[in-house]
């Protein structure tokens, strides 16, 4: 169950619930007794509807109407979710005036006439929930496709995510964004294996840190076509808000954007109030042209805006300069894998893909359901290309690493972890003023990462000696150096109104 709703535990006594749920599918309805009606919660905002002898929903403006299987024994409200699998055990009070459970208590605002237990057919997900999903997680595609067309939203959901898993599982093992350490290599004379594990997990820390901040995501695989359609078919069958969400996300990030707007819909139709509403709307009155992907092969020029999204506005210029219009930011664009990629320096890159009528979509996290429109204007026009520029991989070159006054040794003999370490330290610190030689050192090397910390030295301090220092390894590095991108792509005038700003603000609190 979604938190927006409430907070609960998870019952241990399955089997005894079991008893309670097989009870209620099979005994007359007046033995059970059922206390049917509204019942509100406490805070007002979730509500419980207890429907008939045997099924219920509970509702809530912040999230999907969840489905439940019933059955009541003297005070004792035995409960399965459908839509999430949890199983828990109730407690009517005051006369059945009051159900608590969970966090919460609820109190019955509307009683109401029971109606007629729904009829389900036997050996079925529905007849018996707790017996097939206690195990659900376990459960192999071929059960969970079945108990996905007897209606169990669980088990839909549960579907797609085993298929997500496998494709990732299955998708090639990325390339890791540093070179094996000179101490890892068993064969070389100086291989140590404590150094060795020492330098990886410090890299390994670094990128664990940005997975758990959600600055960089691993890449989802993009599912089997024959799954794609079966997913799609599920959707159609029993639209089910979170999981046809769950459908159109991977049906467009398989190119497949026009059966990924149906699935949108499908989401939007249980409930206004839901993401997929806001998320469809933009793409209802598109053509099929614009929700036709193409190979891109170059850049496009000039502004292009989108309903949803973020960024929601671009502005591709010369050298494929891209400006994120209403921010201080800008982004170099380069072709890869015939998408656009908007490379950042701070989380992933955004990724776009041209279509047949001109516009572009997004694809990435960021961007995904998103779709650009060029608008008209000046700058019909950009001149040159895509440029490419040279970097070196930050090296794991460290093996001083934890001695004191280590890593501004290893900085200082030309070993570029060093100063890397050197300089985080110092941030952290909040001495980015301390930080700048440390990412000078690295940024004249050629380590993007060093050029950045430079800027954000600007951004901090606003030491105007930082982008003369950029615009200097530049010349020195040649036009193709990291620098000079990083350099290019910085609205210094912008950033230079920030600092000013912060800084005023800041003598306004003294």
């Amino acid at each position: 169950m979604t938190p927006a709703v409430f907070a609960r535990r998870r019952f241990a006594g399955g089997r005894a619930l079991a008893v309670l749920v097989l009870a209620a599918a099979s005994l007359p309805a007046a033995a059970q007794s059922m206390a049917c009606g509204s019942y509100t919660r406490d805070d007002g905002n979730a509500v419980l509807i207890i429907e008939s002898e045997g099924h219920g929903f509970l509702t809530s403006p912040h999230a999907p109407t969840e489905e439940l299987r019933l059955a009541r024994s003297e005070d004792v409200l035995g409960m399965v979710n459908l839509a999430t699998g949890d199983m828990e055990n109730w407690s009517f009070g005051e006369g059945d005036r009051t159900l608590t459970g969970g966090y919460h208590d609820f109190v019955r605002d509307t009683p109401a006439a029971c109606k007629p237990f729904y009829a389900v057919e036997e050996g079925s997900c529905r007849a018996d929930p707790v017996a097939c999903l206690e195990d659900f997680l376990e459960a192999e595609p071929a059960q969970l496709r079945q108990w996905c067309r007897e209606d169990v939203p669980v088990a839909c959901k549960r579907l797609i995510e085993l298929y997500e898993r496998q494709a990732n599982e299955a998708a090639p093992e990325q390339a890791p964004p540093f070179e094996k350490p000179a101490q890892c290599d068993e064969t070389a004379k100086v291989f140590d294996a404590e150094v060795c594990m020492r330098l990886l997990e410090t890299v390994a820390g670094e990128i664990m840190g940005k997975a758990l901040t959600g600055l960089s995501r691993a890449p989802q695989a993009t599912l089997p076509a024959a799954q794609l359609v079966e997913l799609a078919d599920l959707c159609r069958q029993h639209p089910r808000e979170e999981f046809c969400q769950s459908v159109a996300q991977a049906l467009w990030d398989a190119g497949r954007l026009l059966d990924a707007r149906q699935a949108l819909q499908h989401a939007c139709s249980e409930r206004p109030q839901a993401q997929a509403c806001s998320l469809v709307a933009p793409l209802l009155g598109l053509s099929v042209a614009a929700l036709s992907p193409q190979p891109t092969t170059t850049l496009p020029c000039g502004t292009y805006q989108a309903e949803t999204g973020l960024p929601s506005g671009l502005r591709f210029g010369d050298d494929g300069v891209v400006q994120v219009i209403g921010y201080a930011t800008r982004l170099r664009a380069s072709v890869q894998d015939e998408r656009i990629h908007l490379r950042r320096d701070i989380g992933d890159d955004f990724v776009l893909q041209a279509t047949e009528d001109g516009s572009l979509v997004g694809m990435d996290g960021s961007t995904r359901f998103a779709h650009y429109t060029r608008r008209p204007g000046a700058t019909d026009a950009c001149s040159s290309g895509p440029r490419a520029f040279l970097e070196i991989v930050q090296p794991l070159d460290c093996p001083t690493l934890d001695r004191a006054g280590g890593a501004e040794a290893c900085c200082k003999a030309g070993q570029l972890l060093g100063c890397r370490i050197a300089a985080t330290t110092r941030v952290r610190a909040d001495d980015w003023r301390g930080a700048k030689p440390y990412y000078a050192a690295l940024c004249s090397a050629g380590v993007r990462a060093g050029c950045v910390g430079l800027a954000e030295v600007f951004e901090h301090t606003g030491d105007e000696a930082v982008p003369a220092a950029l615009k200097a390894i530049c010349v020195a590095g040649g036009v193709a150096h990291t620098a000079c991108d990083v350099d290019a792509t910085r609205d210094w005038p912008a950033l230079r109104a920030m600092v000013r700003a912060i800084a005023e603000d800041a003598a306004r609190r003294e």
